[in-house]
């Protein structure tokens, strides 16, 4: 079974937004 952890794994230094990336991530982590 996956036991989803919500914790990051890694730091995230936000500099600029960057609404693709966050499209991915959001994808890849089960989200909307």
């Amino acid at each position: 079974m996956f036991r989803h952890v919500k914790k990051l794994q890694y730091t995230v230094r936000v500099s600029e937004p960057n609404p693709g990336l966050a499209n991915l991530l959001l994808e890849q982590f089960g989200g909307p």
